[in-house]
């Protein structure tokens, strides 16, 4: 396993770089996976996708309080990311000879962002999972935004399972 920590000052979206260009930098020439880690939602269980983007429970440890860190993969081809895994803390990732390159200093909001703006709806598990005041709000914003009825699906779909009180109210809302 090969794992590595990218210290490029500029490849912190937190220094005004776009999460998606941070993400294609860290693989300009090449084919690797990057990723960043990010605080997980309380009461959730384990996250561990398998290579088809199903979630799997195979993980070895098991949290009685549950995983607080999300750790988001992409894929990363010529600067161009194809795929998304997700991993709880408790889910090992066996990288074989692959380099995973971690970016550093990635904020909750700013993986919200880049993850809501992706082209389609992979993102939207992902959403549900972070512990931010903006995965709610973006999801209540996507299943208001009527031009795209799948993705609107979807953010209804993660609203309705999540724990948040603004959830419940704007659930509440559209069925009064």
């Amino acid at each position: 396993m090969r794992w590595a920590a990218l210290a490029l000052l500029v490849a912190l979206p937190s220094c005004g770089q776009d999460l998606g260009a941070a993400l294609a930098a860290a693989s300009p020439a090449g084919v690797k996976w990057v990723g960043y880690e990010v605080p997980m939602l309380s009461g959730h269980d384990s996250v561990c996708s398998n290579w088809s983007g199903g979630v799997t429970s195979s993980q070895k440890k098991i949290m009685l309080d549950g995983p607080k860190t999300l750790r988001i993969l992409f894929h990363v081809d010529h600067g161009k990311v194809d795929k998304m895994l997700l991993a709880s803390e408790d889910c090992e990732i066996d990288a074989g000879t692959q380099t995973v390159t971690m970016l550093p200093g990635v904020s909750a909001a700013a993986s919200v962002r880049y993850l809501a703006n992706r082209e389609d709806d992979s993102g939207m598990y992902a959403i549900s999972l972070h512990r931010d005041p903006s995965a709610t709000e973006t999801l209540i914003a996507l299943a208001r935004d009527q031009k795209n009825a799948k993705r609107q699906k979807k953010a209804f779909f993660w609203l309705a399972r999540s724990k948040d009180p603004k959830a419940e109210e704007f659930i509440g809302r559209v069925l009064r």
